[in-house]
């Protein structure tokens, strides 16, 4: 293991200021105070529950209760109160000699000026420069999901989500304007200032929002993790006021989503009765039975069950709030033996123990549990093999035995199911201490202690069993794996916001943050329990000691920060942001251990110019132009690769000396670098946002340019060298570009009806611009090859493979082809002499497909009637491809796997107008070479939330001493609407560490159809 000392040291020296966030709490000072009460009602005289009271000066406060009523023992040197309302235009009233306020509030048609969170603070949303999206809490909520991630999905534009796998606790895959670069990708996450890698053990009720920070102007105060995106999500937290109970609950059933048409078992044997007039060796049909029809993607398959509960508890008072939760999730996966269960809580609290400082936490703690079936993998996993096992096997015989090929080894996939027992459990705390020294109304410092604590641990038994003579385990084993990963975060952060001369406002803040992570991990087997039973399922208990295995390793790292940022706005018309991060990191060596990440933007509010001002401005409202260009970093490379490193793995032993002497050997695995950097990405951005027709319809587009420079990729050298991989250097290049727009139209018909209407989209186009010494990358390797290239001009993981042309059709046709295919026939596939050599040789491969789509979309209705609401998400892709790689087998006209029924359309002399080649038992012209047959159209558009509810009158729920009572129905990815002809074209990576597969379908584990129940109360 190797510490890079200079930054540790410093980092321990930092750590120990984390004793200021530990302050014992201080007793408030009494004030004379008076007491004031009111109603406060909507513009229909409707009593308004939870309108915010607040006296601006000292903070002390409430909220109206069930019938709107409020009262209040306020300073008696109060002078007004300001009241606040979602959704309705704040008032400030000036205090007088009556002791009764009641208040009309108007409710805003304009969109609400919102505060948005952005890296180490928060502005009002009209006055962002860079590149940010909001989404907040009720339409994460709304959707019954197990990683609040994919939540985003169709909502945000420039937020491409993908499901990796629709297995319960599945991996996703989240691009943030494409992928810019062949290593990770993934968007650094951030939760209440908490760094982390993914946000599963969220549940999507402890949410208030997430920001999205696109564009490096934004997302440059992260610097060296900035660079795919950043997402922020900041948590529920307390108000002022009354306690407020909560609970919210929904049950769901689950089916498989699937557009699979495949033979049945008569369909299979008259088709392999052809087939085997064209075998030089016929299969023995006898050996079936036609009438046995398996449709084993039902087999494997259930309706699985699922159900989600959340309590919750908040409230404060003056100098204290707080909120507490709790939830569980239990979700079934609708292929057998599949199933995920989460429980999470948190803990924010917040304590003003004067008027100087302010202590608090947010602390998050979840436990998951997931059990899994074999996926992954374009050979045995159990969807790939539910695929393309023959129909005609029966899943038992008529003996109580398992079914199984007579003709190929291929597994019973619901066989593999019952004997898999595969399970892994993650533990994971999150959170943060900190203190808020307030020095005046302008200047204050926080500084915070953060830890991500995750325990990872992994269970696998494989029992002894016998399927058949190829599927079978005749010892049994035991698999036990742990992992744990510490990651410590130290932030101190000084702020400063002022205005001078009414007219120049101007903020700044300095920071300087240390962070060190440790991973450690251990995994060892062992064979020959006494038998299968669980309570023996432990190493100790295996008994063939010559059998176990154990390995093990571990690593640190350490980044050290100083960031600043600068905010002025000039009269409310022009404001600019600047911000830089110095970045230290262990990952690399001396020379090259810091980077700089700078970057500005700059917006322009024409609305308040006086020129627009005096225009008509009955139909355009506000308009905003922004223009934003940064620097950002990725250091996600693995922590040594400075450093040759050598491998003392059992597999380098040798023998030597007479007699012979097993001696343990040393290889060098990796050649070093010392020159090593960090990618940098330098994004330009441009923005307009406009409001029309008083804020009915608002209107944001822009287009931005991303260019990945340095990108880290291993240079290949000799193997005479002696190393198994070269270094990693720092010459590749990527750039991504596009245009995103978001269009939203808000309105009410009278005083009942209100309604929603949404659309945005988002370009992309992805270029490969340089890979120094490297002519290409091959990625996602399949039984007949790798289906992915990324080369130079083209985009990242692009399908490549053989073009073709059509069919032989003709005798004619067929003396052409036989000089570059000696071996085609009428019938078979052309393939296309891309070098013009006339030979069909590897130079004729090409790129034959993207993965990338052209534009991807969404668009959503809301519609509210007295207590009635609608809500509608549809997203989809256009443009993008899939390589479906279970053509291999569903379109293989010569064996025996199961076919799709197209294949029933195969060339004859009689039927030429076909696709289809020839049937062919022994295919040697190899019609299923990787070519463009396996690249399927991808484009899709799916309905991805329907949900209807019913909120219950206040005045009929406030006798049950009821704040809120809402009832729902809820329907996810209920229509699918594709070409593809796979399980499901919503297509990530194979898996979630294989960045260069994105697209490709080994069989992919289906999202599923969704429906639920639910209900939410407030007390």
């Amino acid at each position: 293991m190797i510490k890079r000392k200079s930054i540790s040291h410093s980092l321990k020296k930092t750590m120990l200021f984390s004793a200021f966030c530990i302050i014992s709490t201080l007793t408030m000072a009494q004030t004379s105070s008076i007491g004031l009460s009111g109603t406060v009602t909507d513009q229909n005289g409707q009593a308004l529950i939870g309108v915010n009271v607040i006296d601006p000066d000292s903070k002390t406060g409430t909220i109206t209760n069930e019938n709107g009523k409020w009262m209040l023992d306020a300073p008696s040197k109060a002078v007004s109160l300001k009241f606040t309302y979602i959704g309705y235009n704040d008032q400030i009233v000036k205090l007088g000699t009556s002791r009764i306020i009641n208040l009309q509030l108007e409710e805003s048609s304009l969109q609400i000026d919102e505060l948005v969170v952005v890296g180490y603070g928060s502005v009002r949303k009209s006055d962002l420069t860079g590149a940010v999206s909001s989404v907040k809490a009720d339409a994460i909520s709304r959707q019954p999901v197990s990683n609040a991630a994919q939540a985003l999905q169709g909502i945000v534009p420039g937020v491409q989500v993908t499901a990796n796998s629709g297995s319960p606790g599945g991996s996703i895959t989240v691009r943030i304007r494409g992928i810019g670069t062949v290593n990770d990708s993934d968007p650094l996450y951030v939760v209440d200032g908490m760094p982390v890698d993914d946000i599963s053990f969220l549940s999507s009720n402890e949410i208030e929002s997430i920001e999205v920070m696109k564009d490096a102007s934004a997302t440059a105060i992260y610097g060296s993790r900035g660079a795919n995106g950043v997402i922020m999500i900041t948590t529920k937290h307390g108000k002022i006021g009354k306690d407020i109970i909560s609970f919210s609950s929904y049950w769901g059933t689950q089916e498989i989503n699937t557009n699979l048409n495949l033979l049945n078992g008569q369909q299979w044997y008259d088709l392999q009765t052809v087939i085997n007039q064209t075998r030089t060796t016929p299969i023995n049909l006898a050996l079936v039975d036609p009438s046995v029809s398996t449709n084993w993607m039902k087999e494997i398959s259930r309706v699985a069950m699922m159900r989600n509960h959340d309590l919750s508890f908040s409230g404060g008072r003056e100098d204290f709030t707080y909120n507490l939760s709790l939830g569980y999730l239990n979700q079934e996966g609708t292929v057998k033996n599949t199933d995920y269960e989460r429980i999470s809580s948190r803990i924010n609290l917040e304590r003003k123990m004067n008027k100087v400082i302010s202590i608090g936490t947010n602390l998050a703690f979840s436990n998951e549990a997931r059990k899994k079936v074999l996926e992954g993998s374009n050979t045995v996993g159990i969807i790939n093999s539910a695929i393309k096992l023959e129909p005609v096997v029966p899943v038992k015989n008529a003996d109580g035995t398992w079914g199984s090929s007579k003709y190929i080894d291929y597994p019973n996939p619901l066989a593999a199911i019952e004997f898999t027992n595969s399970r892994d459990k993650t533990m994971k705390l999150v959170g943060n201490v900190f203190a808020i020294v307030n020095f005046n109304k302008d200047l204050y410092f926080k500084s915070s202690l953060g830890i991500d604590f995750n325990r990872y641990d992994s269970y696998d038994f494989d029992p002894v069993y016998t399927v058949n003579t190829y599927q079978k385990n005749a010892v049994n084993k035991v698999s036990r794996g742990y992992s744990k990963k510490e990651n410590t975060l130290f932030e101190n952060t000084l702020n400063y916001n002022h205005t001078f001369a009414s007219k120049h406002s101007v903020g700044a803040m300095i920071g300087y943050t240390a962070e060190q992570t440790r991973y450690e991990n251990i995994y060892a087997t062992k064979q020959n329990t006494p038998n299968n039973e669980p309570e023996l399922q432990y190493l100790d208990a295996a008994q063939l000691a010559t059998s176990a295995t154990a390995t093990g390793g571990a690593y640190e790292s350490s980044i050290l920060s100083m960031l600043g940022r600068a905010n002025y706005n000039y009269d409310d018309r022009y404001l600019a942001t600047v911000s830089i991060r110095r970045d230290g990191s262990s990952r690399f060596g001396k020379k090259n251990q810091y980077g700089n990440f700078p970057s500005f933007g700059l917006a322009w509010k024409i609305n308040n110019e006086t020129f627009f001002k005096e225009m008509n401005q009955e139909f355009l409202n506000s308009a905003k132009l922004r223009v934003g260009w940064g620097q950002v970093g990725n250091q996600n490379i693995g922590n040594y690769a400075f450093q040759n490193l050598m491998s003392t793995s059992a597999q380098y032993a040798y023998l030597y000396g007479n007699p012979e002497v097993v001696y343990q050997g040393a290889v060098a695995v990796d050649l070093g670098n010392v020159d090593v950097k960090w990618e940098s990405t330098e994004s330009t951005n441009i923005g307009l946002d406009l409001g029309f027709l008083n804020g009915r319809l608002n209107v944001s587009a822009e287009y931005y340019n991303k260019v990945t420079k340095d990108m880290l990729m291993v240079e290949p050298i000799p193997y005479f060298l002696g190393f198994e991989k070269g270094p990693t250097t720092n010459v590749g290049s990527v750039r991504n570009s596009g245009v995103e727009s978001q269009v939203e139209w808000r309105d009410r018909i009278g005083n009942d009806f209100k309604y929603t209407i949404g659309a945005n989209i988002s370009t992309i186009k992805n270029e490969m611009l340089s890979m120094g010494t490297s002519k290409f990358i091959s990625g996602a390797t399949l039984r007949n090859g790798n289906a992915t290239y990324t080369s130079v001009g083209n985009p990242i993981g692009s399908f490549w493979g053989y073009r073709t042309d059509g069919l032989v059709q003709t005798p004619e046709q067929l003396a052409d082809v036989i000089t570059r295919q000696p071996n085609a026939g009428l019938g078979d596939v052309v393939f296309v002499d891309v070098s013009g050599d006339t030979k069909l040789t590897d130079l004729d491969k090409t790129i034959i497909g993207n993965p990338l789509p052209d534009f991807y979309y969404g668009f959503n209705l809301g519609l509210e009637f007295k207590g009635f609401d609608c809500s509608v998400v549809f997203e989809g892709t256009q443009g993008n491809d899939i390589f479906n790689a279970m053509r291999y087998f569903t379109y293989d006209l010569g064996d025996v796997t199961n076919k799709s029924v197209e294949v029933l359309n195969y060339w004859t002399p009689t039927n030429t107008n076909t696709k289809i080649p020839r049937l062919n038992g022994k295919d040697k012209n190899d019609n299923k070479r990787i070519s463009d047959l396996y690249i399927e159209d991808g484009s899709y558009l799916r309905l991805k939330t329907l949900q209807l509810g019913y909120s219950f009158p206040k005045s009929l729920v406030s006798k049950l001493f009821v704040s809120n009572l809402r009832v729902y129905v809820s329907g996810q990815n209920l229509l699918t609407f594709t070409k593809y002809s796979g399980a499901d074209p919503e297509i990530g990576q194979i898996t979630s560490s294989n960045y260069t597969s994105r697209g490709v379908d080994i069989g992919t584990y289906p999202q599923a159809k969704v429906l639920t129940a639910g209900f939410n109360i407030t007390f």
